[in-house]
């Protein structure tokens, strides 16, 4: 891994403990909820055996999956589209960024996600399609997302989804999700027990 992605990782890491632990008062809409670094380092090694290209985050918060992610594909000259709809975090991801070295492979994409995956449903072409998906946005539209970004994905891509299993206020949500996405013919999935849980879907025709 870069030392500059290296550097900044582990000041966010270290910023998204205190909030988890409680240590820091933060207010909801400006913390960081970020994967945990073992999630990071998994899915950076996915990524990597994969020979990923080309990602998209449905959810970027302050960046710190992304960097993870814009980690992984450096050596393919990969990049990563990225939405998220809270300006401040997105102010602070693009400081991030700069800080990391990586602000060129990053195409931030900024509004409400539906929106925007509607519109990328629309000119995205077999071309360009996505290697990774990575959904960890607002999650009682995680069934909507799914379907808008499964024709986005490769044939053997990955579309990942955040916290399955926690926090468990999302469990009634997650388990209506899963069974959702069991039902398609044309994806193979699993739950991860990793950080927060997370779905590993994969589209296999």
């Amino acid at each position: 891994m870069r030392e500059n992605i290296k550097s900044v990782l582990k000041k966010l890491g270290k910023q998204s403990e205190l909030e988890k632990s409680e240590k820091i008062q933060v207010n909801h809409d400006e913390r960081m909820l970020t994967i945990s670094n073992e999630t990071g380092e998994f899915f950076n090694i996915l990524l990597k055996a994969m020979k990923a290209k080309k990602i998209l985050e449905v959810g970027m918060s302050v960046g710190f999956s992304t960097l993870w992610f814009v980690d992984a594909i450096l050596a393919n000259n990969g990049k990563i589209v990225t939405i998220e709809e809270n300006q401040d975090k997105i102010t602070r991801a693009k400081k991030n960024f700069e800080e990391a070295g990586v602000s060129a492979q990053i195409e931030i994409q900024e509004g409400k996600a539906l929106q925007i995956l509607q519109k990328l449903a629309t000119s995205e072409s077999e071309q360009q399609q996505f290697d990774f998906v990575f959904l960890d946005a607002d999650k009682e539209n995680n069934i909507e997302y799914f379907d808008l970004v499964l024709p986005l994905v490769r044939v053997g891509g990955i579309i990942a989804t955040d916290n399955i299993l926690y926090p468990e206020e999302f469990r009634p949500e997650m388990k209506k999700f899963t069974e959702y996405i069991k039902s398609k013919p044309n994806v193979q999935t699993m739950t991860l027990d990793l950080g927060n849980g997370e779905e590993i879907s994969i589209k296999t025709k």
